[in-house]
């Protein structure tokens, strides 16, 4: 990466919620940061006709075990004007967060720890909301440990992105058929290289649930259990192979 490189922070937040954007503000402003707002894209506002032509309705059969909801691509488009916004910018990188997370002090000295990372990479895990994988500690930069994944942790929330892994996923994902979030866990299919910076500095304010990154039901409609079963399956035999990839003594 560049000595200097270009970045940004970027909060996705929804025009109808304007509580969450002066909450997220107040954090970041404590923190001496500057940041902007990405105008989500509001999955309610979607027509069945946008829906259609948005989804890709082969892979999502074959490759995911839940009809996406409304909200669910929504959360995705959003991701998408984010990743377009480092392109259109020329960023080297930006970080990009929900509008329903806090912080821990920490997280000021990220964006310049990231921007001392020599290391080429696509994503960078901020926070793990979910389920803790298992790591692999690679280094360390100021006083955090950077890692790679068995697999990645599901979640969303905060994650830096360089201009690199933004151009693979936009050129990619024309259409969705899984939610982002669970997306960015497939890094041999992607193509990406996806680290982690620990201890993480971002999570779930875990207080009310976000109208756009909602999961909530995701497992109680399961549909199709044979076919999450599956999926299961070949997302480890992904992180296999992209471990293999990135670190063949992992064998």
């Amino acid at each position: 990466m560049d000595h200097n490189p270009k970045w940004a922070i970027f909060v996705i937040n929804l025009q109808r919620a304007p509580h969450r954007w002066r909450a997220v503000s107040q954090r970041l402003n404590a923190l001496g940061l500057q940041y902007q707002r990405i105008d989500a894209v509001d999955g309610r506002q979607l027509s069945q006709q946008q829906l259609q032509q948005l989804i890709d309705h082969e892979r999502a059969r074959k490759d995911y075990h839940s009809p996406l909801s409304a909200s669910e691509v929504g959360c995705y488009l959003s991701h998408l004007k984010a990743w377009q916004a480092i392109i259109d910018h020329d960023l080297d990188f930006a970080i990009v967060l929900e509008d329903d997370v806090v912080f821990s002090d920490n997280f000021a000295i990220v964006p310049p720890c990231i921007a001392s990372i020599a290391e080429p990479w696509d994503v960078i895990k901020l926070a793990a909301p979910h389920k803790q994988q298992r790591t692999q500690v690679l280094g360390e930069f100021s006083s955090f440990r950077w890692v790679s994944y068995r697999k990645p942790p599901l979640g969303a929330c905060a994650q830096a992105v360089s201009k690199q892994g933004a151009t693979k996923m936009l050129a990619q994902r024309r259409q969705v058929f899984r939610p982002v979030d669970v997306d960015l866990q497939w890094q041999d299919e992607l193509g990406l290289r996806i680290r982690g910076l620990t201890p993480y500095t971002v999570d779930h304010s875990h207080t009310h649930e976000s109208d756009i990154f909602r999961i909530a039901g995701r497992h109680e409609t399961l549909n199709r259990p044979f076919q999450r079963l599956k999926n299961k399956i070949k997302l480890q035999l992904d992180s296999m192979r992209a471990r293999r990839n990135t670190h063949p003594q992992s064998r």
